[in-house]
């Protein structure tokens, strides 16, 4: 199973020959959060652009999804640690970005593919591919 970050829904959204490179990885079980969903969602709606024609292709883009891992306890116990553990250190990043991780180690998932590797990476036990 592979986390996929908002960074690469967003590259897939704008550029359709994005969508080309994820397919290399329709091999694997895609999973995201809802925190990436939000993410995404709330830039269309921050946008002037028409807002339901891109809900609709995200929807579309969506849908090759096993996964869509909600913020319940386990994954903001989970978050929680992990941001816990960056702050101790002097290493925080977004909070958006720790939940993200949070819901997919929590939910089994140890791969994360990004286009932010640097702060991906700060997180133990997250496996970043590069995108």
């Amino acid at each position: 199973m592979i986390g996929i970050d908002s960074s690469v829904l967003i590259d897939v959204l704008r550029n359709k020959s994005s969508i080309d490179k994820l397919k290399s990885y329709y091999n694997e079980l895609l999973c995201t959060s809802e925190i990436v969903v939000y993410e995404i969602c709330y830039g269309f709606y921050a946008s002037s652009q028409d807002t339901y024609e891109r809900l609709m292709e995200l929807e579309s883009v969506l849908d090759v999804f096993v996964h869509i891992f909600p913020v319940d306890r386990k994954a903001s116990v989970k978050s929680a640690q992990i941001g816990g553990r960056l702050a101790r250190a002097g290493k925080m990043i977004e909070h958006r970005d720790v939940l993200i991780a949070g819901c997919l180690l929590a939910n089994g998932c140890d791969k994360i593919l990004t286009k932010n590797a640097k702060d991906f990476k700060r997180i133990s036990g997250l496996k970043v591919i590069e995108f």
